[in-house]
């Protein structure tokens, strides 16, 4: 009898193994379940100013005028955002020792980061209203057991890529080099980013630069499951086809590819109200207000904007392209008018937002003048390899020419 109980035993010891192992087993980096949850809003009362006693909000920069009531999250989140609202807000959350975090912005429907909690208050200029919508990307919100079985996970794939790493640079894209969908676990996690249509394909004439104003002391090794939180926001929480950007850039430096489609074709999304369909867009993963891009993602939004519009003729990038409106309640411009804008501009621009932020809006025209040397540069070394007849340098230079 003893003998068979242990028997059964083992087997179900070894079941439980290979449970918490099958999901680590890959080549490709273990990313937890993205769980999706919300809770209504309650209702707002007026703000009153003043910064009494400890824990009262401070004054806010966008001069608030309503607060909510404390929320409890029903699990541990690691992003948080009022689902379906583009106007700016601010939310803050209780952090693990019970203290308040200091407020963050909510711009342009993109969530905050704030790396586990489980509850949070919102302020803004406006009665806010509606759901807060919450992403767990770190496979805490089962308590502790899940993430004991999340680390574990984590542990057994790192072991494992170590031993076959060689496919998972197969995945990383060479010029420029960037983490493709899969690898952020737009597609691998289970409650991921899967987008709702097949993407449709429009015409790039500017680049759009923004940032996402929801972190700024990430680690590297959180800006993925940042990327895959605010896809499955945009997705579940703001009812989009999939996340709302092109291509994103963390603090070190990483491109990431967004929307589905290719980063190579001229894939529509969802960055600039009623210009969605000329334009291609990268987003900084951070808050831009005071503090400008690091030198190392400075470079990659050079790299990846330099490739990208000389890829759809956009040469030189110092001149102007014409976009015509399709107009939208977040659009600055009315539907049907033509507007003549440089050919790589921060959100603003286009937009009733202040996005960028005032210290990368105001890097952009370096940036600008970066990216057409980095693709004269290109085109260069480009027609010398064309080869040493002089009939194909005549054409190498005709062709600069023709382009727009």
């Amino acid at each position: 009898m003893l003998k068979r109980t242990l028997t059964i035993a083992a087997f179900a010891a070894l079941a439980l193994l290979a449970w918490v192992a099958a999901p680590a087993l890959s080549l490709r980096p273990y990313v937890p379940e993205v769980e999706n949850f919300e809770e209504t809003l309650p209702a707002a009362k007026p703000l009153l100013g003043g910064e009494g006693k400890a824990g009262r909000p401070k004054p806010s920069a966008h001069h608030a005028r309503y607060i909510s009531p404390p929320v409890e999250a029903p699990h541990e989140f690691d992003l948080v955002g009022v689902a379906d609202e583009m106007r700016h807000l601010e939310i803050r959350v209780r952090d693990e020792g019970g203290e308040w975090t200091e407020w963050v912005e909510q711009a342009d429907g993109t969530p905050v980061y704030v790396d586990g909690a489980d509850e949070a208050q919102v302020r803004a200029e406006f009665r806010p209203r509606g759901d807060l919508h919450f992403v767990n990307v770190s496979g805490t919100a089962g308590g502790f057991p899940a993430r004991l079985v999340s680390a574990a996970r984590g542990a057994i794939n790192e072991a494992f890529l170590a031993v076959a790493s060689a496919p998972v640079a197969e995945a990383i894209a060479p010029k420029p080099s960037f983490v493709v969908r899969s690898g952020w676990g737009a597609d691998t996690a289970e409650g991921g980013c899967v987008p709702r249509t097949t993407p449709q394909m429009g015409d790039v004439r500017a680049g759009v630069i923004h940032h996402t104003v929801n972190a700024n002391t990430y680690s590297a090794a959180e800006a993925p499951g940042i990327v895959l939180g605010i896809c499955s926001f945009h997705i579940h929480g703001n009812g989009w086809d999939d996340i709302g950007y092109n291509a994103l850039v963390d603090r070190f430096g990483t491109l990431y590819e967004g929307r589905a489609g290719g980063l190579r074709n001229p894939v529509v999304a969802a960055h600039a109200q009623g210009f969605n369909a000329q334009t291609t867009s990268i987003a900084s993963i951070g808050e831009h207000s005071g503090g400008s891009l690091t030198p190392a993602t400075r470079a990659a939004v050079v790299r990846y904007l330099a490739w990208r519009l000389a890829k759809a003729g956009l040469n030189p990038v110092t001149k102007k392209s014409k976009l015509t409106s399709a107009g939208g309640s977040m659009n600055k411009y009315r539907s049907g008018q033509v507007v003549g804008v440089p050919r790589v501009i921060g959100h603003r621009d286009l937009g009733l937002t202040e996005c960028p932020g005032n210290a990368l809006a105001a890097q952009i025209a370096s940036i600008r003048r970066q990216i057409q040397k980095r693709i004269k540069k290109y085109s260069k070394g480009k027609c010398k390899r064309k080869g040493k007849k002089k009939g194909k340098r005549k054409r190498c230079k005709r062709k600069k020419r023709r382009a727009r």
